[in-house]
């Protein structure tokens, strides 16, 4: 299933996406993660990314798309994903739609989370976020067992200092007159589905079950991008700029005997010119053969590389991964001794 999530900040996107991944195994794609995951691994399109955010600009259109494409071409968006923070407006939208209709990969739905704006502020004043494992928490509506401290990891907990009022009201803002026009957009496909996001979120999920009752993802070529396509469609294009070979055969034909006229004025009869049609030589056919050939392996070429490339970012993603379960691992055990310090001392008591 591919699914985008639309709607104001803080009406529950990310934590409802939690619940969209274990339902349908598909991994989120966050584009403020894809950046900085990037910027990370330093991938080609990680440090355009970071030489134009040092400069102070923002990150344009097509960077955002290349990363967007590399991430859902993995072999784990196989069945889909669940694209959050992307699009933004319709012109995000539309470069969007061409890169999946591209690729064979429409978007099947799209949920927009409706909610009041007192309920939004309540929310991101009082929004908590773990640094290591991305689990949120709210000082007013779930407040974490230990101050501070992530109740699954034990990792330190932290409240953006954009999270005050007069700069949610201004994200708001220049959400309504951006943002908000995209579900007309997508209202007019017929993939809007409008979810009001005022509740638990055990309650906003039931309602994205409900919309999605009896959906299916459209079959795809998962091998949209594979070599063998790219090589069939240049040949494709090359085998229509070849020259049509016309063969033909020069036949001797006996003139016919003219027609006995009865007042001929002369005894003369003229013969008739034959013209013989001259075929294509061979050695230009065979050098338009050739460069299509030449072409052809410059074209695989390219490709291997950059398959070579993505393999080598996904690898610099997975030894990161590995680094993150490892701390977590240490917080966890530093954790479990704090606890067991605190127990000692109540006992004490």
């Amino acid at each position: 299933m591919r699914i985008v999530l639309i709607g104001p900040p803080g009406s529950g996107k990310g934590t409802q996406a939690r619940y969209l991944i274990e339902k349908y195994n598909v991994p989120l794609v966050a584009t403020g993660d894809l950046l900085r995951a990037a910027i990370a691994a330093q991938t080609p399109l990680g440090r355009q990314a970071k030489a134009i955010m040092d400069a102070g600009q923002l990150v344009p259109n097509d960077l955002v798309i290349g990363m967007i494409r590399e991430r859902i071409t993995r072999p784990d968006a196989e069945n889909g994903f669940i694209l959050d923070g992307f699009p933004r407006n319709i012109i995000q939208a539309e470069e969007l739609n061409t890169l999946l209709n591209n690729l064979g990969r429409p978007i099947d739905v799209v949920l927009q989370l409706d909610i009041d704006f007192d309920v939004i502020m309540q929310r991101m004043v009082g929004r908590l976020t773990c640094v290591s494992c991305n689990e949120l928490f709210n000082s007013f509506t779930n407040p974490p067992m230990i101050d501070g401290r992530c109740d699954s990891c034990g990792g330190p907990l932290h409240h953006r200092a954009d999270d005050n009022e007069e700069t949610i009201d201004r994200r708001l803002r220049i959400h309504h007159t951006q943002t908000q026009p995209l579900s007309e957009l997508y209202k007019k496909q017929n993939k809007l589905h409008i979810i009001d996001a005022q509740g638990t979120v055990e309650e906003v999920a039931k309602r994205i079950k409900s919309a999605l009752r009896g959906m299916r993802s459209k079959k795809v070529n998962l091998q949209s991008i594979s070599i063998a396509q790219a090589i069939n469609e240049e040949r494709k294009k090359k085998s229509q700029k070849r020259p049509e070979i016309i063969r033909t055969q020069a036949e001797e034909e006996k003139p016919k005997r003219p027609a006995r006229k009865k007042r001929a004025l002369s005894g003369v009869v003229k013969k008739k010119v034959i013209k013989k049609k001259m075929p294509v030589k061979k050695a230009a056919v065979k050098s338009v053969v050739d460069d299509s050939e030449e072409e052809l392996k410059e074209i695989q070429k390219q490709l291997k590389a950059a398959q070579a490339e993505l393999k080598k970012a996904a690898q610099i993603e997975k030894a990161l991964l590995k680094k993150e379960k490892e701390k977590d691992a240490l917080r966890k055990k530093k954790l479990k001794e704090e606890t067991a310090k605190l127990k000692k001392a109540k006992n004490k008591r």
